[in-house]
């Protein structure tokens, strides 16, 4: 029995390293530091792929998946888009919301980066806030027309962050969307099936403030 025991308290020792040992390796990295490093990422293809992406739109779609879909969180995204009417879709509906939201994010994200002229951006200082599973950071991107001031919210997924919302220009994004949507539903007398169908949300007024 005593020969039995040893292995079994060896084991347990050793799954306990292991679980302290993934508790540390799961700590995200600082938040500043994560959009620092996804944004210098985003930059350098697109100064790369310039004259690709501006013969071929198309290419700035695959850009953008590759280098900023991966660090969204589009469910809770849609979700606050969906606002008050989150609750009452069906599992169903606020699948194929998410889907059709996704794909007009993208197009949106795509939209805005075709102006992109090789500007450069700093990040402003950051202030952690009191629930460490969520951040914003806050950066200013320099153009020849100014200043032009991008907050990212984040909530951390895993070992890392998701982009949850983001305000351009002094405009949030997920607010403009939201109301989008509720007038959408409106308009199309309270059926979300219809709502949903017709919703395309566009962030023009952000860029043109």
């Amino acid at each position: 029995m005593k020969f039995k025991a040893l292995p079994t308290a060896l084991s347990v020792s050793m799954l306990a390293t292991m679980i302290a040992s993934t508790s540390v390796q799961a700590a995200p990295e600082p938040a500043p530091v994560f959009v620092k490093r996804i944004s210098d990422t985003l930059v350098d293809r697109l100064v790369k792929e310039r004259a690709s992406y501006q013969k071929n739109p198309a290419v700035l779609n695959t850009i953008v998946k590759e280098n900023v879909e991966p660090h969204v969180d589009f469910e809770g995204f849609a979700r606050g888009v969906m606002g008050q009417y989150y609750r009452q879709a069906t599992p169903a509906q606020r699948s194929t919301f998410t889907q059709t939201f996704h794909q007009s994010l993208i197009r949106t994200y795509a939209k805005g980066l075709a102006a992109y002229n090789n500007e450069s951006y700093t990040i402003r200082p950051f202030t952690p806030g009191r629930d460490p599973s969520k951040a914003v950071v806050s950066m200013d991107f320099k153009t020849s027309n100014g200043t032009i001031p991008v907050t990212y919210q984040l909530i951390q997924s895993g070992d890392s962050w998701k982009v949850r919302n983001v305000s351009l220009n002094g405009i949030d994004i997920g607010l403009t969307f939201r109301n989008q949507f509720s007038s959408t539903v409106q308009s199309n007398k309270g059926n979300l099936d219809s709502a949903i169908k017709n919703f395309t949300p566009s962030a023009d007024a952000a860029g043109n403030r």
